[in-house]
């Protein structure tokens, strides 16, 4: 796999970013990111299954596709716990339509929240995973690290899927 470059933006429940990161996937096990190359390839455009992966099967990962685009959510125990979407930035209209579905799961879900509609739309960076903690209870002994992990596996998984090659670059 050749190394592929992509932003990584968290937002809080305000809609600040949390953490802007970038990756490198040539710094990620090739058999995590295996695994969701093998969810996507066999589930496809939309499904909810929990991780194959030994000692991680009370998470689950929703993914639904857009186009080029996708939205997930990773769950635990049933509860879910954070919702990304995937941007490789290949067609602006979809990465438009998803960053309009997540901004709105954003507001529904944090209503007394501060922040304008049009937050979320102005992350401009491609390939971009973003992504949103939601503001339900942390199952017992849950590792959001592991999430986090997961998210970022999936992402490169997600941007190879559509095509999405890289650059040396996420500029």
């Amino acid at each position: 796999m050749s190394s592929l470059i992509f932003h990584d933006v968290t937002l809080d429940a305000a809609g600040n970013i949390r953490s802007r990161r970038t990756h490198d996937s040539a710094t990620l096990r090739p058999a995590a990111v295996e695994i969701f190359r093998y969810l996507i390839e066999r589930h496809g455009e939309g499904f909810r299954v929990p991780l194959p992966v030994e000692g991680l099967e009370h998470i689950e990962l929703a993914l639904t596709r857009s186009g080029t685009t996708a939205l997930a959510t990773f769950w635990a125990r049933g509860a879910p716990v954070t919702t990304s979407a995937l941007l490789p930035g290949i067609n602006p209209e979809d990465d438009r339509e998803v960053l309009e579905l997540l901004q709105d799961l954003v507001v529904r879900f944090f209503d007394d929240s501060p922040v304008e509609p049009g937050f979320v739309l102005s992350l401009s960076d491609r390939p971009l995973l973003v992504t949103v903690p939601l503001p339900l209870p942390i199952p017992p002994g849950l590792d959001m690290g592991r999430i986090a992990d997961a998210e970022t596996c999936l992402a490169v998984a997600f941007f190879l899927s559509v095509g999405w090659i890289g650059d040396e670059s996420a500029d």
